[in-house]
């Protein structure tokens, strides 16, 4: 699994330690879906943006759409798309679609980018969804109900298994969230460079943020 010896570049290891541990969360009972409906959400994220993928037949029709928009027209979404999905499955289990296809997004974005095959989805595992709440969780400023302020490292905390999978995959493919302030960071590439890449790459996928 995530063995880039073949690859036309070297890959960190740390970068396939990364993507190990998501597929592992992949197959997992999350908070809101099952193992096989988390990896369906996947699969319907893929079929979105790359077609040939079958249709998941585990999902209410709400919850593929919502894993389309996002993997393959982000930029579409509105606040009444979200508060029609939300209408429809709750923001608990949309936020965790969010989760699970924006992660795929960064995985499948980096093959892609380094001319490798898409890796193979895992096999679910069995376990039910924990289903738990999050208490603290408040409307604001964003579109879902947040914990504390509406910010990129708070998007996903109403569901908090999906803000700690963020943070774990932010670190591997960006910075961690404490590197964040180390603005004279280098590695391969300086900070500014880095952030020149990460302008171009939001403004060519039109992110608003």
């Amino acid at each position: 699994m995530f063995d880039f010896a073949a690859a036309p570049v070297a890959v960190r290891s740390d970068i396939q330690r990364g993507f190990r541990r998501e597929w592992d969360r992949l197959s997992m009972a999350g908070t809101w879906w099952t193992g096989r409906e988390r990896v369906d959400i996947a699969r319907a994220a893929r079929r979105a943006r790359f077609g040939g993928e079958d249709s998941p037949s585990s999902l209410p029709t709400a919850a593929i759409e919502a894993a389309g928009i996002v993997s393959a027209r982000p930029a579409s979404i509105r606040r009444s798309t979200v508060e029609t999905m939300a209408d429809a499955i709750g923001y608990p289990r949309y936020v965790e679609i969010v989760g699970v296809t924006s992660r795929m997004a960064a995985v499948d974005s980096f093959h892609v980018g380094i001319g490798a095959p898409l890796e193979t989805l895992p096999d679910p595992e069995p376990g039910e969804p924990s289903r738990a709440e999050e208490p603290l969780a408040r409307p604001g400023a964003g579109w879902v109900p947040m914990v504390g302020g509406a910010s990129i490292t708070q998007a996903l905390s109403i569901v908090d298994a999906e803000s700690v999978a963020q943070e774990d995959m932010h670190g591997p493919l960006y910075l961690t969230y404490e590197g964040m302030a180390e603005f004279d960071y280098v590695g391969g590439l300086s900070r500014a460079q880095m952030e020149l890449v990460a302008a171009r790459t939001s403004a060519i996928n039109e992110c608003f943020y």
